[in-house]
């Protein structure tokens, strides 16, 4: 049976293909950034909508002292991006406010996987609504969503439908009960979902986008050329990779191209 892709992989490889191939083949994680973790943290943490600003700010202080149990950060590191995010919430608590009703309730960092389509993820939030929702801790678009997102989106929607025909057929696991439940309630049309979020939390935006058949289609082409790179074939760099900012640069310009280009 053909191995798994993680959705993950794809975020990596509409960056660059060659992340993909570093990342899995050569064991070359990317550095945790502590603001990134604590931005991210703070979304999936949020189970009230009165009084947010403070709710936000009882949150931050719980996870200066949590994030140094769960990830390799330097403790002065993360007091500085709470610091930093302090001075944020304000405006990111008054610009949430009026969008919570999309958020919560939810359940959040829902593992998926399907055989059938060679997917597997770990999705941010799975809204009551039945929509799948992605955090985000960078600048949004000036409008809608990023490409990498949508199509990031589509995989987890993918999934998601999996699930609503697995539970369909009876074949629904126990403790998958709730999460296949608000699936049922998922925006669908012929079986897919075709709506879901991202969240922009430095700007307190949530964007909804459409999930279209062209974005599932890619998804599995996609899904294809990763599996390839995972069997040791490394792709050409595209002429736009994020070179500058990337930390397997130095790894990279060290290897020679093995395959044909995938773009």
């Amino acid at each position: 049976m053909p191995q798994l892709v993680r959705i993950h992989d794809i975020g990596l490889y509409l960056r660059c293909p060659r992340l993909v191939y570093f990342e899995n083949l050569i064991s070359k994680p990317m550095k945790i950034d502590a603001k990134h973790a604590l931005l991210r943290s703070l979304m999936l943490s949020i189970s009230q909508k009165d009084d947010l600003e403070n709710h936000l700010k009882e949150i931050l202080l719980r996870l200066e002292l949590e994030l140094p149990l769960i990830y390799d950060l330097d403790t002065e590191e993360i007091e500085l991006a709470c610091q930093e995010l302090q001075d944020e919430i304000p405006g990111i608590s008054k610009s949430l406010e009026g969008q919570l009703d999309l958020l919560i309730p939810c359940e959040v960092e829902i593992d998926l996987h399907s055989d059938r389509i060679g997917l597997t993820g770990r999705l941010d939030r799975l809204t009551a609504r039945g929509m799948p929702a992605l955090i985000r801790t960078g600048q949004a678009p000036q409008d809608g969503i990023w490409k990498k997102d949508r199509l990031m989106l589509a995989g987890y929607a993918m999934l998601l439908a999996e699930a609503g025909r697995k539970d369909a057929r009876g074949g629904e696991a126990k403790e998958e009960a709730v999460m296949s439940g608000m699936v049922k309630g998922c925006e669908k049309k012929g079986g897919s979902i075709n709506l879901g979020l991202v969240e922009y939390p430095r700007q307190g935006l949530v964007r909804s986008a459409q999930i279209h058949s062209v974005d599932r289609a890619r998804v599995l082409r996609i899904r294809d050329r990763i599996r390839l790179i995972k069997e040791g074939q490394l792709p050409d760099r595209p002429e736009n990779a994020p070179c500058a900012k990337c930390h397997a640069a130095l790894i990279c310009e060290t290897r020679h191209s093995l395959a044909s280009k995938f773009f």
